[in-house]
């Protein structure tokens, strides 16, 4: 009988990425075998997010295209949670809540029986991921009026400080140049035998972490303390790199959307963090067409994000989701209206980018390689501490590896670099 193989297709945030890895472990410690480029895998899973209807719109076109196919698909992710009726589809064999993730190997087993064959497990790889995220906690107990995720996963807990240590260790040992702690709600983590928070966490990952550089996920800027920031700006392995959500710039619109902070607060939290961690690079959400932003609303957001020089921002359209305390507000902002702050707020990000990589023309710093580019034969990418795109020339065996580079020119896209010297390989992150 034909090996059994898999693919799993994920979509949304870097949790869900997390819990998809986990799932690749299972398939591979059953047996199992990543389907290569082009291969029908006998297993398909997709990892759906619905954390806007876009995101939904998206999930339900490739569960329609996977199950298509001929492969049996599972179905995962917060999609499921969302509107499972939207994603069944002839080929889907089963929908997974997320509540029920940790019991993947019991669906599979239950769906394809493999009688008594007996097949080679092979040890799982990475395929070739070089920056890997370890989901530390799950859930969350804020409820912002705009969103639905805290409705859609399990309640809010976090994994024993040693187990994501040894699993840090162990990816580590596969060859990952990055480990991204990430969780929904992750500064929360709270150690379950010790009550340890975020920054006794990093500190037993720091001692795991063997040559990888660690980086923390988005985090809300009322969870980062002093003792975070300490370990920031002291370990050369701890990437001096936050991303911080704002969502908002002004004070009524942050207040609507149940956050826990207003402007000015944000502005001196950010301000102090960078005096405590030397060289901190910050990035952060922006949500524009909340129910009630006008247009002066809209340019106290602009206004923050140009002064406080965030070179990258994730920036996203409200989308009424139904069950969240928003949903009940009228969506007063017109689509055109949104698409256009969106616009704005995009070139706003793209001209604090220019400005903040210019900065570092000139200078030799490590780079994280991470894949061959596919236009431009030879050429790298990769990423610098501060979350920047850094391209270069180089041999593929670098992808990665964390190399010295001389950043020669700088724009909105990233940092353009040549391999320093003799190209000398370093430890971690190198710093």
């Amino acid at each position: 009988m034909d090996e059994p193989t898999y693919r799993v297709s994920t979509l949304g945030c870097r949790v869900n990425l997390a819990d998809s890895l986990a799932m690749e472990r299972s398939l591979s410690s059953l047996g199992y075998r990543r389907a290569s480029p082009g291969e029908v895998p006998g297993v398909w899973v997709v990892n759906t997010c619905a954390v806007t209807g876009e995101g939904m719109r998206k999930s339900r076109k490739l569960v329609r295209k996977c199950a298509s196919g001929g492969s049996t698909v599972i179905v995962t992710g917060c999609g499921v949670d969302f509107d499972p009726d939207s994603l069944k589809a002839p080929g889907v064999a089963a929908l997974l809540p997320n509540r029920r993730k940790e019991r993947f190997p019991e669906t599979i087993g239950r769906l394809m029986d493999r009688g008594h064959e007996v097949f080679t497990v092979e040890p799982w790889t990475t395929g070739g991921l070089v920056r890997v995220p370890v989901k530390v906690q799950d859930g969350c107990d804020r409820r912002c009026a705009y969103c639905i995720v805290p409705f859609l996963r399990p309640p809010n807990t976090s994994r024993p400080a040693g187990e994501i240590a040894d699993e840090v260790g162990m990816l580590t040992g596969l060859g990952a140049g990055e480990v991204v702690l990430c969780g929904i709600d992750l500064g929360s983590y709270r150690e379950p035998d010790t009550d340890g928070g975020i920054d006794s966490l990093v500190m037993s990952v720091l001692e795991a972490c063997g040559t990888a550089r660690i980086r923390l996920s988005s985090i809300e800027v009322t969870d980062v303390g002093d003792g975070l920031a300490g370990l920031m700006s002291s370990h050369g392995a701890l990437c001096r790199h936050l991303h911080i959500p704002l969502q908002s710039g002004d004070a009524r619109t942050l207040s609507r959307m149940g956050r826990e902070y207003g402007p000015e607060e944000f502005e001196d939290a950010v301000r102090r963090l960078e005096d405590l961690i030397p060289g901190l690079a910050v990035t952060t959400d922006v949500m524009v067409g909340f129910p009630g932003e006008d247009e002066g609303a809209f340019l106290n957001t602009a206004r923050l994000v140009r002064e406080l020089g965030f070179h990258r921002v994730h920036v996203f359209k409200y989308s009424r989701r139904p069950g969240t305390a928003a949903f009940a507000l009228e969506d007063d902002v017109p689509a055109r209206v949104k698409e256009a702050r969106a616009a704005s707020m995009r070139d706003i990000a793209a001209s604090n980018a220019a400005r903040f990589h210019r900065r570092f023309v000139g200078r030799i710093i490590p780079v994280l390689v991470e894949a061959v580019m596919e236009v431009g034969a030879g050429r790298l990418f990769g990423r610098a501490e501060s979350f920047s795109g850094a391209y270069l020339e180089g041999p593929e065996d670098l992808v990665g590896k964390t190399v010295e580079v001389t950043v020669r020119s700088a724009g909105r896209e990233g940092l353009f670099c040549e391999i320093a010297g003799k190209g000398r390989v370093l430890p971690g992150g190198g710093r």
